[in-house]
């Protein structure tokens, strides 16, 4: 027997196809987004090659964050290092349902350091310091590493900022679908589908009603 991982129901080994939630299993060796993202905006290089230059900026950012306490920097400047911080990373601003990010062991610590850093900010500042962006990808990354909660923390954080950005609503719908509150992930999905076509939405938004039965 083998577990699917998006409904938790037990399946024969021999299955291709979830027969309680419809999900394929040969898409568990999902597609790498951060992977994709690196040679779209990198055109002409390898992946290797452009991971190996983002760690020696990821070596040069480490070491300014870490002194960031003894620093005085405005909102807007601390913003703009927490953009910078995670656009280096090449983290989507929006992950698929069967996207998956892979980070190594230094870019796992450095996520955390990112998001020590910025709820420091954030406490002082008394409230979000960053863009909706900032926030938005941060919770792809937290994700990734299984840290719902805090992940939840950042999108619910990317919607004070921008009640209407369509990637944090996806993001949120996604993080509450893994949750399996599927009742209120289906109302973020509903309000994104009656916006405006979105691919992403109304996938997950039929996962959703093969799961819950209607």
């Amino acid at each position: 027997m083998k577990t699917c991982e998006l409904c938790g129901a037990e399946i024969p080994e021999n299955l291709k196809v979830c027969s309680r939630c419809g999900f394929e299993f040969q898409k568990e060796i999902r597609r790498d987004s951060r992977d994709r993202a690196l040679l779209e905006r990198n055109a002409g290089a390898s992946v290797e090659e452009v991971r190996r230059d983002l760690r020696d900026r990821q070596a040069k950012l480490t070491a300014y964050m870490e002194n960031l306490a003894a620093k005085s920097l405005a909102a807007e400047e601390l913003s703009s290092l927490m953009d910078e911080s995670l656009t280096y990373l090449q983290i989507p601003l929006v992950l698929g349902v069967e996207d998956e990010l892979r980070l190594d062991g230094g870019e796992k610590e450095f996520v955390g350091l990112v998001t020590r850093c910025l709820g420091n900010a954030d406490s002082l500042n008394g409230g979000p310091v960053g863009t909706a962006g900032t926030y938005i990808k941060l919770s792809n990354a937290l994700q990734s590493l299984g840290e719902t909660e805090t992940a939840m923390l950042m999108i619910d954080k990317a919607l004070l900022i921008n009640p209407r950005d369509r990637a944090a609503q996806f993001g949120k719908a996604k993080l509450l679908f893994y949750a399996k509150r599927y009742d209120a992930a289906k109302k973020c999905l509903e309000k994104l589908i009656a916006a405006g076509d979105d691919d992403n939405a109304r996938y997950l938004s039929e996962l959703i009603e093969q799961l819950i039965g209607y």
